[in-house]
């Protein structure tokens, strides 16, 4: 297998998906990374997503506006505020409902990108 040392990738509109009150980009889905994701998330409305259980590790880096977590604890909801060139960690289990000001962008990296197929 060739492998590609170094590159930039770019934007695919392929890779966007809605994620609730969002768009999420995997930027480096065609990327030979086996291990990491590098993701944005750019908010154009208000409210949360639907609640999520991460199964991998998290960062989040608030690259403008104003990130706004709901972390879920049993029946308890802790708000989680992150402003611009803030960093939020999520560890493995966390339970999140993802919510911004709308403008807000995020970039977020997992590790492993390949979660789904791990138990596999």
């Amino acid at each position: 297998m060739s492998v590609t040392l170094s590159y930039k990738p770019a934007f695919d509109p392929n890779n966007v998906k809605d994620f609730g009150p969002a768009k999420i980009e995997h930027r480096t889905a065609a990327s030979q990374l086996t291990q990491l994701g590098t993701y944005f998330m750019t908010f154009d409305g208000t409210g949360f997503s639907d609640p999520w259980t991460v199964q991998y590790e998290e960062t989040i880096y608030v690259i403008e506006g104003q990130a706004r977590l709901l972390v879920i604890d049993g029946e308890n909801e802790e708000s989680l505020i992150g402003d611009r060139d803030e960093l939020i960690v999520l560890p493995k289990g966390t339970t999140v409902r993802y919510g911004a000001v709308p403008g807000t962008r995020l970039l977020l990296s997992i590790t492993p990108v390949n979660w789904r197929n791990a138990g596999a």
